[in-house]
């Protein structure tokens, strides 16, 4: 695959996951820098992919992939790698 993805999710009661996918995407947005949403919650397969990329069978959206680079999780700041600096 191409292109920068946010594998995020449309589910969660976690105040913390959705105020991190929120700042990814309004710093996205912000940027103008072009992204793809994978919704996570639609195909546990997406989910499966999200953490095969990750490296973390216990990882958490948001995470940022630019093709088949993983570039790092959102957690308030970027863990590992950057995007659009």
């Amino acid at each position: 695959m191409s292109g920068l993805r946010v594998y995020s999710t449309s589910v969660t009661g976690s105040r913390e996951i959705k105020s991190q996918q929120s700042e990814v995407t309004r710093i996205l947005d912000g940027k103008r820098i072009q992204y793809q949403l994978v919704d996570i919650s639609q195909d546990n397969a997406l989910r499966d992919e999200m953490r095969a990329l990750a490296g973390n069978p216990k990882a958490t959206p948001p995470q940022i992939v630019n093709g088949d680079q993983y570039c790092g999780v959102w957690a308030g700041g970027w863990e590992r790698g950057s995007v659009g600096s």
